[in-house]
């Protein structure tokens, strides 16, 4: 008999344990969870004074220069993120600089496949001898096409033009001006 009773002693003891062990085992400690959600929002590689460039079919195409690489890609959203600045050369079948990116924010999201530069944007179509001035340019890899929302100034070698919103084809030959303001220079024929 006293040795059923240690028997009932021992099991009561070892599910109080157990019990005990998974409520305390299962509790979510808010600042746990926080640290952990704050970790996906780390960023997984930084490079400073990044250099590189893209080629298709053995040809040079871009090459991109910033002082910083960012990437976050446990998040949501995927994306590079250039926080320093970054400058862009675009060549022709040539190997010679067509165009060029200059801007102090960059974004680009990964899984779109679309660039976003920010502040102080400047495009020069070195061929053409146009530029293209704005706060805030989009490039869409995927459609081939930039374009903004925002004011622009395109500076032409025989004018200045300004509107709201712009498109343009990825290498800026074809391009419009949304919502054009100000004077324009009609030539007469």
């Amino acid at each position: 008999m006293e040795n059923k009773k240690n028997i009932l002693n021992i099991r009561i003891v070892v599910l109080i344990f157990i019990v005990s062990t998974i409520f305390v085992c299962c509790q979510n400690d808010i600042e746990t969870v926080n640290k952990i959600r704050e970790r996906n929002k780390l960023p997984t590689i930084r490079i400073e004074n990044f250099e590189t460039t893209y080629s298709d079919s053995g040809k040079l195409k871009i090459k991109m220069i910033s002082p910083e690489l960012v990437r976050y890609d446990k998040s949501e959203r995927n994306y590079d993120e250039y926080s320093k600045g970054l400058y862009v050369e675009f060549y022709n079948n040539f190997y010679e600089v067509e165009a060029t990116l200059r801007c102090r924010y960059a974004r680009y999201l990964i899984e779109k496949d679309l660039w976003e530069a920010k502040f102080d944007v400047e495009v020069n179509n070195l061929s053409s001898g146009e530029k293209l001035n704005t706060e805030l340019l989009y490039w869409d890899v995927k459609k081939e096409l930039i374009y903004s929302d925002k004011f622009v100034r395109i500076t032409r070698p025989d004018e200045i033009l300004f509107g709201e919103g712009f498109e343009s084809d990825q290498d800026f030959s074809k391009w419009k001006i949304l919502k054009p303001t100000g004077s324009i220079n009609i030539k007469d024929e």
